[in-house]
């Protein structure tokens, strides 16, 4: 980068900062002329306003630091040399040329994918060739240029230090600028393909995930509304997050829900979520105990439901004659053929459709038969006048003509009053499942089923469920009432999905039956064991049936290589997917032994970590017992900290205590684990390595482990590599 070369590119920046300026002067004017221009239409009124305003209030966001790339292509065929520079928002001035180019427009591809020379992007005309002449990077601080450097890559390790070392609030903001190549595969895979992502801890799966949103947004535009997409997340502080990223990735009006949420809008009642807190504790210690919570995110509970539904299905004609106003007008057996004749057709995939459906062919049977039935009315009526006077029943007999308009006018709400299945009431049909579900499946050999079943019923009676019962409410409500309100949505998207059971994916794929999806999770991570996915290949098969690509995101960029190669002991013990570090070094894991003195050592950290100036700072305990011990201690030392008891907590920086299984999803400048013991994180226990690997992958830059006694297995020959070391300093 030479000074020649510097200040053009310098006064490149402002030229096009001036012409964002111009932009926005144009849009204002245009906001002023609309009023004007289509006073009797306040609807193009509203539309333009909203349209230009939307503009204008990007490019402020944006206009401090207008872009963050620039490629030189040269078309094939074609003379001149396109600069285009590349940035969060595209920018087009009043004639339609382009000023900045949208990441996520096609032509941006280049940018994440190629190397200098030869290349090719795809476009909605087609594929476009050519030749690559120049790949830039730049950082821009405040409008003004501070570097820039021409790369052959955005995966070079050098040019990610800077983002992968800042803040913890900065960072998935600068990301567009540094996504790579593997990331960039799978945010722009097309909307018509559903996607699994195995992703290590740090690969960026959140990240990845809201910016494939943003593409697809972008991207299918013309033809899907935000409105029809979903994101939905594991818990209300995870929603809030993104509910104020989105709009920084200029997308607005996406629906983010987390699953209890989804599962209330869909069954339309108010549901209290039972806490998970003692069911996760527990399964720490005795996971035979939840073989209950198990099951009912299996397939085999879907199946029981699958029974009741059908015993439900056979139930809903009635066992007896269709009758308006004492008269017998069809008999059972007629309509119940004309019931079964609907069978499982795709488009009355539920009872409540069904019964639309009956009605609709019962109005038509009657039109179709009129006059048979008005022979069994006249038939049935003089039966009832048979015992008469010769005058009263000439009295009836012109009665007649006004008893069979009246049968008529009675038709329908006799027809609703027939069949009186309640289809809308899905927890109480969920909850006599409950009470009779011996009947549908045998449970007999599950661990302590008779009280686990007994206490489920109670509270599904108070409204109060488990996190287990939600995929089968969802699933009731999609083969009871069907799924019409949410056949308009084409792509969901889920985070920390390993949380999920196979049953949950197949309710939520029925649900959502014209819709793609996004599904992101990294198994290493899996703590619910007892609700949580164990294979990918499971949902593969069972739910999408083939039809999905299981992809994999292996580098981590959250933490530091000295890190991530110690937390892959984890998973190597464990036999999971070994996460790949990317070439940022820092200090080395320090194994600290202690006896009595935790709260000092835990004390002496912070202030070290606080001298380094981290933002955030993280006390990692196993469980929650242990972490309010802590907090009392440190609170007892006037050290402020923030103790997260729940997923529903605000967290905004600072020293905070945390516990293992709360901190997935979460990262901290630095980290404190309070005891990696392996009487705390057995070693022989798959969730107890999974929540330790949890905690040890949650720092950007430092990670002190603390133990007593014999650390935990996977870690010992790592904790005497650093005492051998630390011993070594101290004797020279």
């Amino acid at each position: 980068m030479n000074k020649e070369d510097f200040s053009e590119e310098a006064e490149k920046l402002q030229e096009i900062i001036a012409k964002f300026n111009e932009v926005m002067e144009y849009y204002n004017l245009r906001l002023d002329a609309i009023p004007k221009i289509y006073k009797d239409n306040p609807l193009m009124i509203a539309n333009f306003i909203e349209l230009y305003s939307r503009k204008i209030s990007l490019m402020k966001r944006t206009i401090k630091k207008p872009y963050f790339a620039r490629i030189d292509f040269a078309r094939d065929g074609e003379k001149n040399v396109e600069k285009l520079y590349i940035g969060k928002v595209g920018v087009m001035d009043e004639d339609n040329n382009n000023i900045t180019i949208d990441w996520r427009a096609p032509i941006s591809s280049m940018y994440y994918d190629s190397n200098l020379g030869r290349t090719s992007y795809e476009a909605p005309e087609g594929t476009w060739t050519g030749e690559m002449l120049v790949k830039r990077q730049y950082e821009i601080e405040d409008g003004k240029l501070q570097s820039f450097q021409d790369v052959d890559t955005v995966s070079n390790d050098d040019l990610l230090k800077p983002y992968l070392e800042a803040s913890v609030d900065n960072r998935l903001r600068n990301i567009v600028s540094t996504i790579q190549v593997e990331q960039n595969a799978i945010i722009r895979e097309p909307i018509a393909k559903n996607v699994i992502v195995q992703g290590v801890a740090g690969s960026g799966k959140t990240t990845v995930a809201l910016h494939r949103i943003a593409y697809l947004v972008y991207n299918n535009r013309e033809r899907i509304n935000p409105e029809q997409y979903l994101v939905i997340g594991p818990n209300k502080f995870f929603v809030n997050y993104i509910s104020s990223v989105l709009p920084d990735l200029d997308v607005d009006n996406v629906n983010q829900l987390t699953y209890l949420e989804l599962c209330q809008k869909s069954i339309n009642e108010k549901i209290q979520l039972i806490n998970e807190e003692e069911k996760l504790i527990k399964s720490i210690t005795d996971m035979e105990s939840l073989e209950y919570e198990r099951f009912k995110v299996s397939m085999r509970f879907k199946e029981a439901l699958d029974k009741y539904v059908e015993q439900i299905d056979k139930s809903i004609v009635p066992d007896e004659e269709l009758v308006i106003k004492g008269y017998r007008i069809l008999p059972q057996e007629i309509i119940q053929k004309i019931y079964n004749s609907i069978g499982n057709n795709i488009i009355y995939n539920s009872i409540e459709k069904k019964i639309e459906r009956v009605k609709l062919l019962l109005d038509k049977y009657i039109e179709k038969n009129n006059v048979k039935l008005e022979r069994i009315i006249k038939r049935q009526y003089r039966e009832k006048i048979e015992e008469l006077s010769e005058e009263k029943k000439r009295e009836e007999i012109l009665k007649l003509e006004y008893v069979e308009k009246e049968l008529k006018t009675n038709f329908r709400s006799s027809i609703k009053k027939y069949f009186s299945f309640k289809t809308k009431e899905i927890l109480n049909l969920y909850y006599n499942f409950l009470c009779n579900i011996t009947k549908y499946v045998e449970i007999e050999k599950i661990n302590d089923w008779e009280n686990k079943l007994k206490n489920n019923i109670a509270n599904i009676k108070k409204k109060k469920v488990e996190f287990e019962d939600l995929s089968a409410l969802i699933y009731l409500k999609v083969k009871i009432v069907g799924t019409e309100e949410y056949d308009n949505y084409r792509q969901i998207a889920i985070d920390e999905a390993q949380d999920y059971g196979d049953f949950s994916f197949y309710a939520l794929k029925i649900l959502f039956r014209r819709a793609t999806f996004s599904i992101f999770g990294d198994l290493a991570q899996s703590i619910y064991q007892y609700r949580g996915i164990r294979n990918w290949n499971e949902v593969l098969n069972t739910t999408f049936e083939g039809d999905c690509e299981l992809k994999y995101l292996l580098k981590s960029y959250r933490t530091t290589t000295e890190i991530m190669n110690s937390a892959n002991n984890i998973t190597k013990h464990i036999n999971l997917e070994i996460a790949k570090p990317v070439i940022r070094h820092g200090e080395n894991v320090e194994y600290i032994r202690y006896e009595k003195n935790q709260i000092d050592l835990i004390e002496k950290i912070i202030k070290e970590y606080m001298k380094k100036a981290y933002v955030s700072i993280a006390i990692i305990c196993k469980n929650d017992e242990e972490a309010k011990k802590i907090y009392k201690k440190l609170k007892e030392r006037n050290i402020t900290a923030t103790n997260i008891v729940d997923n529903e907590n605000k967290y905004d920086g600072g020293i905070c205590v945390i516990t293992s299984y709360l901190a997935k999803g979460l990262e901290f400048d630095g980290v404190i684990i309070t005891d990696a013991s392996e009487e705390k994180y057995s070693s022989e226990k798959a969730i107890d390595m999974k929540l330790l690997y949890v905690a040890m992958t949650r720092p950007l830059h430092e990670l002190k482990v603390l133990y007593q006694k014999d650390i935990t297995k996977p870690l010992r020959e790592e904790a005497k590599k650093w005492t051998a070391c630390m011993l070594c300093k101290h004797v020279v």
